[in-house]
């Protein structure tokens, strides 16, 4: 098996599905800045002091399905296609799981190092600042980001077994 291929596939297509995930996000807060709010510190959700608005919440479905189903499912089928097409043996269990939670994991990575820690806590954009809210010393809270990406790395071995399975079954 060339294990390289496995790496260049899950590497290049986590790398695109990241920036399509950070300009998602600046669409999203440009749409309504409150539509990640459970996202933000708790410190800072309570000095907003509203809950997430109708147009919030709408702008957090559209994300959702955006990031998930025009982008995350198109990208992972092609990168299976790709990864079958470039691995002598075609792809099977292992390569496809591999393959995928290596894409799940650079997400998970950019999010937490170039989205979270540079954009979000260091450049902090005003889109990203909820008003009210500016200059709170919370925004520059690393650990509360690497605890919330450490809470939602178990999904990189799901979606990992998930997509190895499928794609085990379809090829």
């Amino acid at each position: 098996m060339q294990w390289s291929a496995v790496l260049g596939y899950g590497f290049g297509y986590g790398v695109a599905f990241s920036v399509l995930f950070t300009a998602a996000v600046f669409a999203g807060a440009a749409m309504s800045r409150d539509f990640l709010l459970n996202d933000y510190p708790p410190e800072i959700q309570r000095r907003y002091g509203r809950p997430k608005s109708a147009r919030g919440r709408r702008v957090a479905v559209l994300f959702g399905v955006f990031i998930w189903a025009a982008c995350g499912l198109p990208l992972m089928i092609g990168a299976m296609i790709g990864l079958n097409g470039a691995l002598h043996d075609g792809l099977t269990f292992l390569p496809a799981a591999v393959c995928a939670a290596l894409i799940f994991a650079t997400l998970t990575v950019w999010d937490l190092v170039v989205f979270d820690w540079i954009i979000f806590a260091g450049l902090r954009p005003r889109l990203l600042v909820l008003p009210g809210t500016e200059g709170m010393a919370e925004y520059r809270d690393l650990r509360f980001h690497l605890n919330a990406a450490l809470k939602g790395s178990p999904l990189i071995i799901v979606v990992g077994l998930l997509t190895g399975g499928i794609a085990t079954l379809i090829t």
